[in-house]
């Protein structure tokens, strides 16, 4: 019975660990050759696939016509600005063509900036956008004091976007 055993389960187990460490030691001292590439390779850099407007498509880039700029369109809104714009047109009962923003800063959710009515660098005040339910709304324009408690309490800004805020 004994003898059953060994020959059924040790000796097989043996010979794996026997083949596993000349394997092993096989690898470790088999040379590393370097593969090139072919000098005129057809296959394409990986990261070299431009637009026509330079942005990076395998990078997750794309163009936003609204921004003018290469947007990751997981990290912001292409329209947001677009849709802002309408927001604050809307409340103040201006035509879109007389209000201006800036961005300073945005995620897909959370959108902060500056407005005004007159054409770029005229005085404004700020603002603070939601999108909520997949529309952008204002949570505060103007330049007068802000209800920071109001806006922590119901909406999740993150921390850097309250900056000049509710500091």
């Amino acid at each position: 019975m004994k003898r059953l055993l060994i020959l059924t389960v040790i000796l097989p187990l043996l010979l794996i660990l026997g083949c596993t460490q000349t394997t092993r030691q096989a690898n470790e001292t088999a040379p590393i050759i370097p593969v090139q590439p072919a000098e005129n390779s057809a296959q394409p850099l990986v990261g070299n696939d431009r637009d026509e407007h330079g942005c990076i498509g395998s990078a997750g880039y794309s163009w936003c016509a609204a921004k003018q700029k290469c947007i990751r369109v997981f990290e912001e809104d292409c329209l947001s600005a677009e849709s802002i714009k309408s927001a604050i047109a809307l409340k103040y009962k201006k035509p879109i063509s007389q209000v201006f923003i800036r961005i300073d800063k945005e995620n897909t959710e959370y959108a902060k900036g500056g407005v005004s009515f007159a054409p770029k660098g005229g005085a404004g005040g700020m603002f603070l956008a939601a999108k909520i339910n997949g529309k952008w709304e204002l949570v505060y324009d103007g330049n007068g004091s802000v209800d920071c408690r109001k806006i922590k309490a119901n909406y999740n800004f993150p921390a850097d976007m309250l900056v000049n805020f509710c500091d």
